[in-house]
């Protein structure tokens, strides 16, 4: 996240704990890097470095795998406050494209406001920084966030290239209407280690599980990539293996807990004294 004691690590670095072999730059990406790629990409390395991660969507209006229930103004107050904390990322998938959101700027609507205190979000507008990986554009963007809210809201075949604003609302050559892949996740480091037997809410596992399930679910961009593909392409284990994983876990915690065993084990799976 940038933020901890590991050493940064490069692209490459990161393409070969994911499976892939070079020469990379041969590598067509787009027809199977979807959205629940980069959370399954995201909780492969954390377990290649033995860090602890989760990954959501945290604002998409339309499509698979949107988010019910959240509004506009709700995802502008939660990525407001988690840009400015040190455990949390963001990637925002615009058109054909993944960039990171990494600042903001809230301006007051009127100048005579402009160096008051605290003020209402109707009182300003807000602009997002978002960094920029391609050669071909400014390191920076600085785009508004009703800009933004515009291109999440479109849906087949209508869409806004953010990138290209001076284009206005465009038309893809697609026989799919409605839906949109367009949207904001983001990724956030945890600092538990361990759970001890007495605090984890046994009851609740299984639901609390069922996001993780749905996380990792294939993306639209994967639904046509075959098993052998996928294996060529280093992909990690499902998700019924990871929640097998974690109930036997569980359960051998449990028993000890309930045999007197005077140890415990971390979530790692480890015995410690």
């Amino acid at each position: 996240m940038g933020a901890g004691n590991l050493p940064p690590i490069t692209q490459e670095e990161a393409l070969h704990i994911l499976g892939f072999q070079p020469p990379f730059e041969e590598i067509r990406f787009g027809p199977f890097t979807g959205n629940t790629t980069l959370m399954r990409w995201f909780r492969q390395i954390n377990d290649h470095f033995h860090v602890k991660g989760c990954s959501y969507v945290l604002y998409k209006p339309h499509g698979k795998n949107k988010t019910a229930g959240e509004t506009a103004a709700g995802a502008l107050v939660k990525l407001t406050q988690g840009l400015k904390d040190e455990s949390m990322a963001y990637i925002y998938h615009c058109q054909n494209h993944y960039f990171c959101p990494i600042g903001f700027e809230a301006t007051p609507v009127k100048a005579c406001k402009a160096y008051r205190g605290h003020l209402l979000q109707q009182e300003v507008e807000y602009w997002i920084l978002i960094g920029e990986p391609s050669r071909k554009h400014p390191t920076i963007h600085c785009k508004k966030w009703v800009d933004i809210v515009t291109d999440l809201n479109t849906q087949n075949p209508e869409y806004l290239d953010i990138r290209h604003l001076e284009r206005g609302l465009q038309y893809r050559k697609t026989k799919k209407v409605g839906g949109n892949l367009h949207c904001i996740i983001a990724f956030q480091r945890l600092n538990w280690q361990r759970f001890d037997p007495w605090n984890f809410p046994f009851g609740n596992i299984r639901r609390d599980m069922q996001p993780q399930a749905q996380g990792i679910a294939k993306s639209e961009s994967e639904d046509n990539i075959t098993k052998k593909q996928h294996g060529h392409l280093g992909r990690s284990f499902s998700a019924g293996f990871h929640q097998e994983s974690m109930w036997k876990k569980m359960y051998n915690l449990h028993g000890r807990r309930n045999s007197g065993y005077q140890s415990y084990t971390d979530y790692e799976g480890n015995d410690r004294n």
